[in-house]
């Protein structure tokens, strides 16, 4: 998680964003700011400011802020620029590629960890009805296995994707793209019939 908010830096050197912050009390300004840099990877807390402070549901607040920092461009043969690192210290860049990378490895765990959950629903289901559901669609699943077998309900991916899910009683695929979202291209997250065929092992 501390990797997914420091990557929160890339979008713009001020940027604005929402902050989710667990807290048992009222949360200051100050912790607010003490907290993102820590979360992000900033040397200076001061670089961080608070717009505003919102009390969420469940003991979580809503903090908009906006992060100064800086990039680092570099030019290709083709003299097209890109932004290659970014700072998060006086004297500390990080790889935004190594960045997007450890992200992406993250969401594959997250993804891969919510279909483990999904298909112990299914087998929950075929254990109690004899088949598992036959539908084409993540909707009609998720129609036939909340609230009663899949409480929270999972619908999409760590990209904000719709899993894919094909199933007869007999048998069945659900599938995640994965970071680029689109099909055969090796990142997809795939399980079938309970068994892991690609994603994070652990």
């Amino acid at each position: 998680m501390k990797i997914f908010a420091r990557a929160l830096v890339v979008s713009a050197a001020a940027l604005s964003l929402l902050w989710v912050v667990a807290f048992a009390r009222e949360l200051g300004s100050r912790e607010a700011r003490e907290r993102i840099a820590e979360a992000v990877g900033l040397d200076k807390a001061d670089r961080v400011h608070i717009k505003s402070i919102s009390a969420g549901m469940g003991g979580q607040a809503i903090v908009e802020a906006r992060i100064e920092t800086a990039f680092r461009f570099q030019q290709d043969k083709e003299g097209h620029w890109r932004a290659v690192d970014v700072r998060t210290g006086d004297r500390q860049w990080e790889s935004i590629e190594l960045l997007h990378t450890a992200i992406n490895k993250e969401k594959i765990l997250r993804t891969t960890a919510d279909m483990r959950t999904v298909a112990t629903a299914l087998e929950a289901f075929r254990r109690e009805r004899g088949f598992y559901v036959a539908a084409d669609s993540n909707s009609a699943l998720v129609d036939n296995l909340a609230p009663r077998y899949l409480s929270p309900i999972i619908r999409l991916d760590a990209w904000s994707r719709e899993f894919d899910y094909k199933g007869s009683e007999s048998s069945y695929r659900l599938a995640s793209l994965g970071p680029d979202g689109k099909p055969g291209t090796g990142d997809e997250v795939i399980i079938e019939n309970g068994q892991l065929i690609k994603g994070a092992v652990q």
